[in-house]
């Protein structure tokens, strides 16, 4: 099976200063769960395979293309960070059309129809409310639409269940196993249980490196994972 990122020598962090690396992995179709403790790279990791920061070192590929510049891979992905990337002080409906003129911007981009996104999220009742009074799942609800607007092939989502009722939390955890299965979803999460629940494969944090498990189906239990993220820097 081709591989939709392939990770080489990669070292990420900020200001020249390392959070993580050297590390070397390759991601494939369906849902792999990244897990680590607080501030040890996982968000770091996750902006530099969307191009969003640059890596440090080494070699990064997602769907074929160079992350250096971030450029040729952007309509292709889709990133939902611990920030939300709508304007607070806009209505949902105004933020979608923001973001489809955005879409539109990128070379060779696949753009959803609103009125499609609209439903099969669920956003009819809330188009003319303003972002900024929505509840924490309502806003979740537009995040996910702006970012399925381009139709990605590659999903990156920090944190994705943080601070969902029970209700949307469930919603959302269907919603990526879907996508699991025509493309690729990396998501981080610190619920040992729900990444059992949601992902196939696993990347876990552990000092400055990674330990991947569940290559190729093998069975993975919440003692391997806890097993694995015991190191600390």
């Amino acid at each position: 099976m081709t591989a939709s990122a392939e990770i080489s020598q990669l070292v990420v962090g900020y200001d020249d200063t390392p959070v993580l690396g050297p590390v070397n992995f390759k991601l494939h179709p369906g849902v792999t769960a990244l897990l680590g403790r607080n501030g040890s790279g996982k968000t770091t990791l996750m902006r530099t395979l969307c191009g969003i920061i640059p890596a440090l070192e080494g070699r990064c590929r997602v769907l074929g293309s160079s992350v250096e510049d971030g450029a040729p891979v952007r309509s292709k992905v889709g990133y939902l960070g611990h920030e939300s990337a709508l304007a607070t002080a806009l209505t949902v409906e105004q933020n979608l059309s923001f973001w489809s003129d955005i879409a539109k911007s990128y070379p060779e981009a696949t753009v959803i129809a609103s009125d499609d996104l609209v439903e099969h999220f669920d956003l009819s009742a809330l188009l003319t409310q303003k972002v900024k009074k929505l509840s924490r799942g309502q806003r979740q609800r537009v995040d996910l639409a702006r970012l399925a607007m381009t139709d990605p092939r590659f999903v990156v989502l920090d944190e994705p269940l943080s601070g969902l009722d029970p209700v949307y939390a469930a919603q959302t955890r269907d919603l990526l196993r879907t996508w699991g299965e025509t493309r690729t979803v990396l998501y981080s999460t610190h619920s040992v249980p729900e990444a059992l629940e949601v992902a196939r494969n696993y990347l876990t944090i552990s000092g400055f490196g990674l330990v991947e498990l569940g290559a190729g189906g093998t069975p993975v239990t919440e003692a391997a994972i806890l097993s694995a993220l015991e190191a600390t820097k």
